[in-house]
């Protein structure tokens, strides 16, 4: 499915461009150069509220695409890994099928009690290497907060040191506004966020913070815009998906975005090229896990709970270079 050469070339292009969805034009604040992309919400499907071994599949916050294994991970708000066989045809998602669901738990120096569980941030390590069985997968606690290390199975091999001030859980504005994002960069180790600006920080501008201790900052899409995922990309750069809403009390939306390191100024201020400015329907719905799945395609999902009238749903999208 991956061809990192294909999204490299892409996004190269559009690093330093201004991005479109759907071909309509788009100038974006602070969005850098000239040019052009798009972003089409594809497929999506609903999944059963049962899986693997009668677990319940809901409340799903994270999502990682392991390569080597063909497998689809999921993590939960209450704790829970899922792994799905994933198929995928054309522009059609054909199944998403759960295959195992384990229960974890993590123990993180520094925290509280010592013990966390509620799992908000997924990504996959060794995932693309050509190896099976060596993928490790890296899950951020919101109720830690830590960033914890795991085997496919789920079970805890290390936790790793938080920068800065995310480690103490008085600095968040919220309890439940802790760690919500995790991805890894070859130059300066684990990328993280928090889901809102820590406390005295402006509600506007979001923070990423990396394990070596660089940060980045950003402009939110909206006010309050709260932060949900970010995906590593091959040429080195970051997709951001922010949950906003229309209007107060309105229905929640996701909002892609791009950074580009190279294009953020010499004090790390970053200004980010939108790609989903006037989403599509398919799009407007409570997304918090991100995945990518090959060269153009990704996959997000919702975070749905029992009380929810709609099913844990997936969306298919592909973002395409303009010639």
């Amino acid at each position: 499915m991956t061809n990192p050469n294909g999204i490299r070339r892409m996004f190269n292009r559009v690093a330093g461009a201004s991005m479109l969805l759907a071909s309509t034009a788009l100038t974006a604040p602070g969005a850098v150069g000239a040019g052009a992309a798009t972003l089409e919400a594809l497929d999506s499907m609903e999944v059963p509220a049962e899986g693997a071994n009668g677990v319940r599949i809901e409340e799903f916050s994270g999502l990682a695409w392991d390569e080597d294994e063909q497998l689809l991970y999921a993590v939960s708000d209450r704790g829970v890994l899922h792994h799905f066989r994933l198929r995928i045809d054309g522009t059609r998602i054909a199944e998403i099928q759960p295959v195992f669901s384990v229960p974890i738990a993590a123990t993180a120096a520094g925290v509280s009690g010592g013990s966390v569980a509620n799992a908000e941030g997924l990504t996959a390590l060794d995932d693309d290497n050509g190896k099976q069985s060596d993928t490790e997968l890296l899950i951020a606690f919101e109720d830690g907060p830590a960033i914890v290390r795991f085997t496919q199975q789920g079970k805890q091999i290390g936790d790793i040191p938080l920068p800065g001030p995310l480690a103490d859980g008085k600095q968040y504005s919220k309890k439940n506004s802790r760690l919500e994002a995790v991805a890894f960069d070859k130059r300066h180790g684990m990328l993280t966020a928090p889901e809102r600006p820590l406390k005295g920080r402006p509600e506007d501008r979001h923070t990423l913070y990396a394990a070596d201790g660089t940060t980045w900052l950003f402009e939110a899409f909206q006010a309050d815009s709260r932060l949900k995922a970010i995906q590593k990309l091959p040429d080195g750069n970051l997709l951001v998906l922010e949950r906003t809403r229309e209007e107060k009390g309105g229905a929640p939306t996701a909002r892609l975005r791009y950074l580009d390191f190279a294009a953020c100024s010499a004090d790390r201020e970053c200004h980010l090229a939108e790609l989903s400015a006037a989403p599509d329907a398919m799009l407007v719905n409570n997304f918090e896990g991100l995945a990518r799945l090959s060269d153009d395609l990704f996959l997000m999902v919702t975070d749905k709970t029992k009380k929810d009238a709609e099913p844990t749903t997936f969306v298919l999208f592909k973002i395409t270079a303009a010639p």
